[in-house]
């Protein structure tokens, strides 16, 4: 096997104290960078949302594809290449059809919408400089709040601030932190952030701008392509 770690777990979404939704994750670590595939589902407008991605070995996104489905109906599906030279969109919503997209911008995050991909701009900002905030050369596919718009290539710059190591304990456990302060958008407020210090796994986010809180609910970790949904002894015998 190629993995060198395999994370996967599920992500609660609370919301005024009512649980508002939840993500399944997988994040494959291996030499030549890393894949990460999530599955969401929110109560709002009924949405679910399938992402994927994969970042090469300096943390840069190389591609990835999202669905967002609302109420039932596709509001859109897009796939990104990311390189040196930009970033091409290949789009499909109701509203454009089918949109072909090139913007000049080498983005050092994609942006599609998932928890454990928003844990993972920990990797473009680092540890260094306490207290700074920088701004992170972004692409994303939605402007809104629970990413269901638009779902084309948007460019974005977000800042982000590393606040210091923090140990917090969520529901899956008690792990070494890394804290962040995340200011998506100037008019909203800041969120804050918490990852895994091994490979940025997202522990925790806070927002106050919709009264939320995103915990790892269940966690598992193997130096083999292990997923949750597999029995183990199944696995050993395919293996």
């Amino acid at each position: 096997m190629s993995t060198k770690r395999r994370h996967w777990g599920q992500i609660l979404y609370q919301a005024e104290g009512q649980v508002s939704g939840y993500e399944d994750f997988s994040m494959d670590v291996r030499d030549d960078g890393r894949t990460i595939r999530s599955y969401c589902e929110m109560a709002e407008n009924d949405l679910t949302r399938d992402a994927s991605w994969t970042l090469d070995t300096a943390h840069k996104p190389v591609e990835g594809h999202v669905r967002v489905v609302q109420n039932g109906s596709l509001a859109g599906s897009a796939w990104y290449r990311c390189s040196q030279a930009g970033t091409e969109c290949e789009s499909l919503t109701p509203g454009m059809g089918r949109t072909s997209q090139k913007l000049a911008v080498s983005p050092s995050y994609l942006g599609l919408h998932p928890l454990v991909g928003d844990g993972l701009i920990a990797l473009a900002r680092g540890i260094d400089n306490a207290g700074e905030e920088r701004m992170v050369e972004s692409v994303t596919c939605s402007y809104d709040e629970n990413g269901g718009t638009s779902l084309v290539a948007l460019p974005i710059q977000i800042g982000v601030t590393f606040a210091g190591p923090e140990d917090i304990t969520v529901q899956a456990g008690t792990f070494p932190s890394y804290h962040y302060e995340l200011n998506w958008q100037p008019q909203w407020p800041r969120a804050k952030l918490w990852v895994m210090q091994e490979d940025a796994v997202f522990l925790r986010l806070t927002w106050s701008h919709v009264s939320a809180q995103y915990d790892l609910a269940k966690y598992g970790v193997s130096n083999r392509a292990k997923s949750p949904q597999f029995d183990g002894l199944f696995l050993d015998d395919l293996i």
